[in-house]
Formats: structure tokens, sequence, C-alpha cells
């Protein structure tokens, strides 16, 4: 089996990037601070501050050396844009994938910063009540690292390293002339079968939670016995790291973003960005849009109705016919008349206090409520933690090779030559899940 490298090294992180192109002017790759990436022959032109601003845990991934290389494994010392720094073991689909996310990021932090179109301090604009947070009191009895949560775009990244060895269950037969040099050679061929489908296999297991289910820490229940870990219930540890998860953004269904298998190893690299759902991202504005829209409408009533009281403070009681003006002063009281003048001020006063609220628009919060954000997030805050833990499964999987299964013996009969067949194996895979998880928040040194 190949030999397993290591991607942690440590490489420092910075702030957020803006948006990656694949094409450029000529002007702007004159620019010294421009790097050119070649990641499996696709090009990318991307800026040292935009590379460098990308998550600790991203880029271990894209320079485990911690330095920048050339096509012939060599150190570049003093980059410039004419150099190309050469990445020949990371999906060019993973990193289209992450400067997807971070562009989308940063392009809301840029275009729409929570303190201008919220207003949160005071400001002489006609809108600046209607958009404005909570009191100042209750602002300040907030942390400041929490609030960060609720400023600034952030991205939850979970990265999964996974390694599996295959064990077949099968037993395996060979031709009697066959010699000990052909034996290894067939039997080499078998293995790496047996590898390449079980990549295959592992690979097709979206689902990011799976993985947890799969620990050898945990007890299948008595009666279960399909042989699957599904029905396993997660130890405190595993229960408290998915309920996090789950409440920030993941749910128990969500699947990797990008998942792909490192060429020539037995090793799985998969990824997931999850935006946090906070003040920052388009959903949370398109709820305060409707809500505005929703309270203009409420208002625009509340005022009709004012206006048409005013104009019609008394209304007719019953079918009964008007007494002409004659009568009405003749039946015309004193205490009628002090009626009246009660009701007519009790409708001004009415009057007075309906356009004070209609006035008094709500702060951004009593319209939509505040995003409920897990505060524990902010302990991966430029600090990765990992996770790391073994599983198993037995599975069966389909083998295309020279052979046929011995009917007598049950025994695989491997051949140098002859029709290529399909043949089930039954195999034991041994998984060594490592999980790394790291909070990155745009637009913060």
């Amino acid at each position: 089996m190949p030999e397993v490298q290591s991607v942690i090294t440590q490489v420092s992180a910075e702030q957020a990037p803006v948006p990656v192109m694949q094409e450029t002017s000529q002007d702007f790759l004159d620019d010294d601070s421009l790097i050119h990436l070649n990641i499996q022959e696709n090009h990318y032109y991307i800026t040292r501050d935009q590379l460098m601003s990308l998550p600790e845990s991203l880029l271990l991934c894209l320079f485990p050396s911690g330095v920048f290389m050339d096509r012939m494994g060599q150190v570049i010392t003093n980059l410039t844009s004419q150099d190309e720094v050469y990445i020949g073991n990371f999906p060019p689909l993973c990193f289209e994938y992450i400067m997807e996310n971070y562009v989308r990021a940063q392009e809301d932090l840029m275009n729409f910063p929570v303190d201008e179109i919220f207003d949160r301090g005071t400001s002489a604009r006609e809108q600046s009540r209607f958009f404005g947070f909570s009191s100042p009191a209750s602002a300040n009895s907030m942390g400041g690292e929490s609030e960060i949560l609720h400023e600034k775009p952030s991205i939850i990244v979970l990265r999964e390293d996974l390694d599996y060895y295959c064990v077949p269950q099968q037993k395996l037969a060979y031709a009697p002339d066959a010699s000990q040099e052909m034996k290894n050679e067939l039997l080499d061929n078998f293995m790496a079968e047996t590898k390449l489908a079980a990549g295959s296999h592992l690979s097709a297991q979206t689902s990011v939670f799976q993985g947890l289910h799969s620990s050898n820490r945990l007890k299948r229940p008595q009666n279960d016995s399909s042989g699957t870990n599904a029905t396993q219930k997660l130890g405190p540890a595993e229960q408290h790291l998915m309920d996090m998860l789950c409440s920030s953004g993941f749910n128990e269904s969500s699947e990797w973003g990008n998942r792909a298998q490192e060429p020539g190893k037995t090793v799985i690299s998969s990824l997931s960005l999850c935006r946090l759902a906070n003040e920052t991202t388009q959903e949370f504005r398109d709820k305060v849009d409707d809500a505005k829209r929703k309270h203009e409408e409420e208002a625009k009533n509340a005022h009709r109705n004012s206006e048409l009281g005013a104009q019609n403070p008394l209304t007719p009681l019953g079918s009964r016919s008007s007494p002409s003006p004659a009568q009405q002063d003749k039946r015309k009281s004193r205490l009628s008349s002090l009626a009246d003048n009660v009701r007519s001020r009790s409708a001004s006063r009415h009057r007075s206090s309906s356009r004070q609220r209609i006035e008094q628009a709500p702060t951004l919060y009593e319209l939509v409520p505040r995003p409920d954000i897990n505060a524990k997030l902010l302990l991966f805050w430029k600090k990765p933690a990992r996770k790391c833990w073994w599983g198993e499964q037995d599975t069966v999987l389909d083998l295309k090779l020279y052979g046929k299964i011995d009917t007598e013996t049950g025994a695989l009969l491997l051949l140098p030559s002859g029709p290529i067949v399909t043949v089930k194996v039954p195999v034991k895979l041994h998984v060594r899940r490592v999980w790394t998880l790291e909070l990155s928040i745009v637009g913060v040194e």
C-alpha cells in the first residue's frame, strides 16, 4: 500500500479573500503581488493577500511543506507574477469550491456591511430608527467577540481526511504451474483492484455525519443483526460535536461539498464549507425586506383608518331618521353637549397616539428575530481542532479481473490472462478518519 503522507504543517492565516480570477488583464498580471497557481494543469491567478487570507486548515492542504514550489519541486524564494506555483496533489474542483464560497462571503462584506445597511449607531438618515439594532445598553452588555459572529460573514470549515485499509475475506488460489513471481504479481494486481473498488465505494458515501456513526468505540445495539452501523448511538463527545454543527448551519442529512480520492493513494479528502446564518447573509436581508414591507403596509392601513375616523368621528345609530334642526336644538341638553365634547376629545387623543405609533418604527430585532448563534464556535476561530477515530465496515465489492471462482473450494482462482470477469469479493475495511474543524471570519485580521 502506498505510504500516506501527512498534510499537517504549520502555516499562518491572515484576513479574508476577494474574488479569484482565471483570466485577467495584462496590467493585473504585472502586479508583483499576483500569484500564478498551476493546480493539476488548471491555471488560476490570485493575489498573495487573497491566498494567504484563507484559513490555516485549507492552506495546509494546498501547501503541505509551507512553501511555494515550482514544477520541478524547487522552492521559490523570491516569488513574482512570472513564477508558476505548482500544486500537484490538490483537486482543482475543490479549489474552485473554496473560492466560490469565499468570494460570495467577501462580496457580502463589501457590498452589504452590517453597520451601514442596518445602522447600528446613531444617524440622521430618514430610516435610521427603522434599521436600528437594540438599545446601546443591551448592545454593550454583549461580548465583543460574540458580536463578531453577527457582524462579519463567517464560514465553518470542516475537512475529513480518510485513510482506508482493505482486508479481503476471500480465499485465493493460483494455477499449479504459476511461479512465485507470478503469484506475487497476481496478488498485487488483485489488491490494487480491491483498493480502487473500495475507494469508489467509500467516495460514494457523501453524508457528512455517517463517519461519526462508524467509530469502533460505539457499541452496536443487541437487537441489531443487520451488521450496519447506522443505528448505533453516538457517544457524548460525538453527539456534542454533531449538535453544535447542526445548530450552526449543518443538518443531519448534510453532504460533503467536495469529496475526492487522491490519485495513487488510499486516501479520500472531503470538505464542507457551511456559511453561518447571521445578519450578513442574503437570506437574512430578504427577511428584513419582507418584514419592512409588511410593517409599511400595516402603517399605511392604520394611517388610512385614522384619517377616515377623523372625517367621521360620530356615526348615526340604527336606521332612525335624523331629527330636523329645530327638533335637534330643542332636544339637545347640557348633558348631551358635554358627552359630545368628551367623545370629540377622546377621538382627537386616539388619532394623535395612532400617529405617534406609526411614526415610531420598530428596531431591526423587533422586525426579525436575532439569529441564534452558538458562541462555542469561537473556540475554533484561528484554532483548528482535530478529531481522529477508527472504524470498520464489512462490504462486498465487485472486482473485474482475470480469474474465476472455484465452485468446489469457493476460492478465487487468479489467472494471468483470459477473459475479464466480474466477481464479488467480501472485504473488511478498516477506516481511519481525521476531522479538522475551524471557524473562518471574513474581514477580521
